[in-house]
């Protein structure tokens, strides 16, 4: 049965390098069998269950923007989205034979990522196979990218460079802290974190008086903790998930180890970890890749506040992070992509990825022959009583780091 789909004309140009307009004006008349379908399996269950249904939420999202826009133009017609979801348990391999069968069996178009970098490395290797384009929306391990593969490309920057603007904040301290301690659980993303971060650090001079890898998923940081007190540190980064960032600072607070900063890579952004430590979670600091305040905008969401405003209103009880919103950039881009291609072929569709260079609410992105995202930077916000306050870099901050900690 035929239905009508109205275009809304935007008269906002889209910031590309050859992208030109990101939508079209006029009406166009489609069929339900006339749509792009977009694959993904996400960890709707599991113990990544929390990021990969703030995903889903993200992916969710911009579907539901772009088909109240008509759809995505491919040549001459407007072709509504259709994003298929599998449930990867949060577990790799799962993912992988899921990302399988929505190429062969549900015969999707593209794909959108999982939640982290180990199940995207598992995934990519599928998609490859198939000469499926995915867009990997939350992995940005270098272990990804370096297998020469051209179907993958990365909403993050690396990963190697996310603790950047909080070592950078350190650095701007007068006196600065000297000795830093490192911990991150054995998993391909905070992995690569970590050892990027050890790298950066020392290259601005700090001392790294401790690094430790431990098992993902731990229960017991004691010792680690007491080796770090004993380590002189005065500073600790962890690249740890929520629980573990939970777990660090309780073990810290009972074994009276006194830093004068802490920094999480996941964790602070979320309720959750307010709500769990309460009064102790203030000061702690975190970074992230996006931030509602920062000063971007396009066609589709506007502003990088009112993208925020609208995830709020569709998902009113879902924190919205960044993991959330680099899932919607991640359609953006391939929206993008595909008008510039105007067709649904992957060789065409994955030249007009290359040629991006632009900036959407999320800000900006551009590739590399790899496929990572070369533009982009995290910014380092702080919990100030109770709530998340952006410190560091100057020009993105709402209020000044409190440092030391109290």
């Amino acid at each position: 049965m035929k239905k009508k789909v109205f275009v809304i004309t935007l008269m906002t140009v889209f910031l590309f390098a050859g992208f030109g307009s990101l939508f079209a004006a006029g009406e166009k008349e489609g069929t339900e069998s006339e749509v792009i379908k977009i694959g993904a399996s996400v960890s709707m269950t599991g113990n990544l269950a929390r990021f990969g249904n703030m995903v889903k939420s993200g992916y969710e999202l911009w579907q539901t923007e772009v088909n109240a826009n008509g759809g995505i133009k491919v040549g001459d017609k407007m072709m509504p989205v259709e994003i298929i979801y599998y449930d990867d348990q949060s577990d790799n391999q799962t993912s992988a034979k899921l990302t399988e069968k929505l190429i062969t069996s549900n015969k999707v178009n593209f794909l959108l990522g999982p939640f982290g970098s180990g199940a995207t490395f598992a995934t990519t290797a599928i998609s490859e196979k198939y000469n499926i384009i995915t867009i990997a929306t939350l992995a940005n391990a270098g272990k990804i990218y370096n297998r020469g593969f051209k179907n993958v490309f990365a909403v993050l920057a690396p990963a190697s460079r996310i603790f950047y603007s909080f070592i950078d904040m350190l650095y701007a301290q007068s006196p600065r802290p000297q000795k830093i301690a490192i911990i991150t659980p054995n998993d391909l993303f905070p992995s690569s974190v970590a050892k990027g971060a050890k790298e950066y650090a020392e290259s601005k001079g700090f001392e790294v008086v401790y690094f430790e890898e431990y098992t993902k998923g731990v229960k017991d940081l004691s010792s680690t903790i007491l080796k770090i007190k004993n380590s002189g540190a005065e500073v600790l980064m962890g690249t740890g998930y929520l629980e573990e960032a939970i777990l660090t600072v309780r073990q810290l607070n009972e074994q009276k180890v006194n830093l004068k900063a802490i920094g999480f890579t996941t964790g602070p952004e979320l309720s959750d970890f307010r709500d769990n430590l309460g009064s102790d979670a203030n000061n702690i600091f975190g970074v992230s890749w996006w931030m509602p305040i920062m000063k971007y905008s396009d066609p589709l969401f506007g502003t990088s506040a009112e993208y925020a405003e609208k995830f709020k209103a569709m998902f009113k009880d879902t924190d919205l992070s960044y993991q959330g919103a680099a899932a919607s950039q991640g359609g953006l881009l391939l929206q993008a992509a595909i008008e510039k291609a105007g067709s649904l072929e992957t060789d065409a569709v994955r030249e007009a990825l290359k040629s991006y260079n632009g900036t959407t609410f999320w800000g900006p992105t551009k590739w590399d022959a790899t496929g990572q995202n070369v533009a982009g930077a995290t910014v380092t916000f702080q919990i100030q009583n109770g709530k998340i306050q952006t410190v560091y870099p100057t020009e993105a901050a709402g209020t000044d780091p409190v440092y030391p900690m109290k």
